[in-house]
């Protein structure tokens, strides 16, 4: 555990003040992980306030009793929610979110500061950093940073990813949506409050939440990036879902319909402003899914089929000569993977 004591952290807070930062941390199963992810919440140095709002999800393991001991020694900063029955584990739609804003309904922050039980933060001052930006820009809903990639099987280098620019700026909805899921990490995530008052109905029927979140809070004033690695991001953690999701044929492929359809709700959403960028996510989708080695072949080329009118000469020539041959396609997926990830 860090070798401050509460007190010594809460000594630069104003007496009797709100929490200006809501920490998020949803866990499930993290045993091994959970301790990085608590440690680097406490070792932020700010001279306002903040929560560490830790929900766990039923776990099975040690994590709950790892959470418990930090919230005895760190009563003031660390509140717990303890989940009887597991919802992140069913993989039936969007099972995170409702869990997200269950956390969020007890956070007295104005802003909200979002981690995953498995990753970290590698910079005391991120916090600091991250709100005092943002209050420099009040139209800006959310902010973000690179990151450290981490496998956690030891097979790739630790990388940073989603380093976007030499200098902090504010990226537009258009860059975001193109710039696809990766292009925010969730670990650097610190959004408004307030954001989560008005969730689209057709949010919680989508897979995923990050994605669709960083677009719509970039609609009022885009999205901040802060040219600083604050954060690890462990990629394919135990029980994690990019674990799950390279295992398990049928959710990927409910993820894939899953995304073509909240791509058309959040359109919608949006007045067709960005129905041109929407659309090329989807066509990178389509030919993503009709070339994902955890299909078989079949559904592969059903995919293929369905929308090849969409694809370019280019494409179809490089799925007929390599991604319609699973064994090839495996290969060549292994050889990108080791080289370019």
């Amino acid at each position: 555990m860090p070798t401050r004591i509460e007190a010594e952290i809460m000594r630069p807070w104003r007496l009797n003040e709100k929490p200006v930062v809501s920490i998020i941390c949803i866990t499930y199963n993290h045993q091994s992980y959970i301790k990085d992810a608590l440690e680097s919440f406490l070792a932020q140095e700010t001279d306002f306030p903040f929560e560490i709002i830790v929900h766990d999800d039923a776990s099975t393991d040690s994590t709950s009793t790892l959470v418990k001991q930090y919230a005895e020694k760190y009563p003031h900063i660390v509140k717990p929610i303890f989940q009887k029955e597991n919802r992140s584990s069913q993989l039936k739609k969007n099972v995170l979110l409702p869990i997200i804003l269950t956390a969020i309904s007890y956070a007295q922050g104005q802003y909200i500061a979002y981690c995953d039980g498995d990753d970290y933060w590698i910079d005391k001052d991120k916090l600091k950093i991250q709100i005092s930006e943002m209050q420099k820009f009040p139209n800006c809903e959310m902010s973000f940073h690179p990151v450290m990639r981490k496998s956690t099987n030891g097979r790739k280098r630790k990388k940073i990813i989603a380093k976007h620019s030499a200098n902090n700026k504010i990226f537009e909805t258009k860059q975001l949506i193109l710039g696809s899921a990766r292009f925010c990490p969730t670990v650097s995530f610190i959004f408004k409050k307030c954001v989560f008052e008005s969730i689209p109905n057709w949010l919680f029927d989508a897979p995923c939440t990050d994605y669709f979140m960083q677009v719509l809070t970039s609609l009022k004033g885009g999205a901040l990036y802060i040219n600083r690695a604050m954060a690890v991001y462990r990629e394919r953690s135990i029980g994690s879902w990019s674990e799950k999701v390279t295992i398990d044929e049928n959710l990927v492929y409910d993820y894939y319909i899953g995304m073509l359809q909240a791509l058309d709700d959040i359109n919608a959403q949006t007045e067709n402003k960005f129905k041109k960028e929407f659309n090329i996510i989807k066509k990178k989708l389509c030919f993503f899914m009709s070339a994902n080695p955890a299909l078989s072949s079949s559904t592969r080329k059903k995919i293929f089929k369905n929308h090849r009118n969409i694809f370019s000469i280019k494409r179809k020539i490089i799925w007929y000569l390599i991604f319609r041959n699973k064994k090839l396609l495996k290969l060549t997926s292994n050889a990108y993977d080791y080289m370019f990830r």
